[in-house]
């Protein structure tokens, strides 16, 4: 317990130079702040949402001249790859390259009697040493949380293979991931029993996945859209679901990510179509945007960074800062034309390291229409979205 504790304590002196100026560790559901700035309030008629789009077009213009000049860390282009099973197993820190990172897996699912759940496992290594260990189930209903529950776990509790897509804790199978041999899908099963509150799904992939590398480390979008079956036991009760889920995996994340303001992440469905998408944030001002495109039972494409127009707005104060409540993405090709709105339903906050680093998982209604080809489908659905926030300016 002593050694972990000071591997731990190591870890965060590492983290603590490009980080340490985002502490606020204020954790406050829904702020009396954001309930007085809703509605017709003194932001609202300040027109903050104008004031702040129209300077953060004059940084862009900025930041574009000056990626024109340099093509590296203000040039990021996704390019997404195909992936193997093996790219969600265990990557571990490689110590001839860093003496430490975060790798975590991430599965989220929406489902049709109202209810939600995100769960993840996250692994914090240094010096070639797993040292501690993170589970964590958060359940919602009519999109708001009803149960938080994280676990902390030691090097001696944890296995995960480096082949295939396979966790256990406490000798608890956790995540195991298959290509079905009947169907040729990727599977996944996943159980976290975190004592009063567990979930037991069963994720089957619509489309193909991808990997690539940002500014935030590695990716993989292994089921960027997958039908979920299952259970929750929550509320005192088991409770039978079915719906829409999404699962990736990111490793090699260092403290090097921090020196992005941040970023947003989210997805979102049409009837054939999925949409991931995100925003690196350099600095509060400018974004390096992605999106890729998959379509069910086929393939995905890429947008190229210049062709994506993304804007926040509906800034509100949420747990003492500044963030957005709605996203607006743009995208006009030759072959793909999208016009989305994402209107926050609502928020979950969570200071991740003792307030170190923020963040906010939204729900958020999606609205607009895509068309790809000759193909035009209307966009109506729920999904979460998520902005990590790494530093207060």
């Amino acid at each position: 317990m002593r050694r972990v504790t000071i591997l731990l304590t190591i870890f965060l002196l590492l983290s603590m130079p490009l980080v340490s100026m985002g502490v606020e560790s204020f954790s406050i559901k829904r702020s009396f702040l954001e309930k007085e700035i809703d509605g017709s309030t003194l932001l609202s008629k300040l027109n903050l949402d104008g004031v702040f789009c129209n300077f953060q077009k004059k940084i862009r213009s900025f930041y574009i001249n000056k990626a024109d000049d340099d093509d590296g860390y203000w040039d990021f282009t996704f390019s997404p790859e195909d992936i193997e099973l093996e790219d969600d197993a265990f990557h571990r820190v490689d110590v001839s390259s860093s003496s430490h990172f975060t790798e975590w897996w991430y599965f989220d699912a929406i489902f049709d009697n109202g209810y939600s759940a995100q769960a993840a496992v996250r692994v914090m290594s240094l010096l070639d040493q797993d040292i501690i260990i993170f589970s964590r189930l958060d359940i919602y209903k009519g999109n708001q949380l009803i149960s938080h529950k994280q676990h902390k776990h030691f090097l001696e509790d944890f296995y995960a293979s480096t082949s295939v897509p396979w966790v256990l804790i406490n000798k608890n199978e956790i995540i195991r991931g298959y290509i079905d041999r009947d169907t040729g899908d990727w599977t996944y099963d996943i159980s976290f029993d975190m004592g009063d509150v567990s979930a037991d799904l069963h994720f089957v992939g619509c489309t193909r996945g991808y990997k690539g590398v940002t500014p935030g480390g590695k990716w993989a979008v292994l089921l960027p859209r997958a039908n979920v079956t299952g259970k929750l036991f929550v509320e005192g009760k088991e409770i039978e679901v079915h719906g829409i889920g999404y699962h990736d995996h990111n490793w090699e994340v260092t403290v090097e990510a921090a020196l992005n303001f941040g970023w947003y992440w989210g997805k979102i469905n049409s009837d054939t179509y999925t949409i991931v998408w995100s925003d690196i944030l350099t600095t509060w001002y400018w974004g390096q945007p992605l999106i890729v495109i998959s379509e069910n039972n086929g393939g995905y494409q890429n947008i190229e960074r210049d062709d994506i127009q993304l804007e926040v707005g509906d800034l509100r104060l949420t747990n003492w800062m500044l963030i957005p409540h709605s996203f607006d993405i743009v995208v006009q090709t030759e072959n793909v034309s999208l016009n989305v709105h994402m209107q926050s339903l609502d928020v979950h906050y969570d200071p991740l390291i003792g307030g170190i680093m923020n963040y906010w998982r939204y729900h958020m209604k999606c609205t607009g229409f895509i068309t790809v080809g000759s193909r035009t489908e209307l966009i109506d659905d729920v999904v979460m979205a998520e902005f990590l926030r790494f530093r207060p300016y």
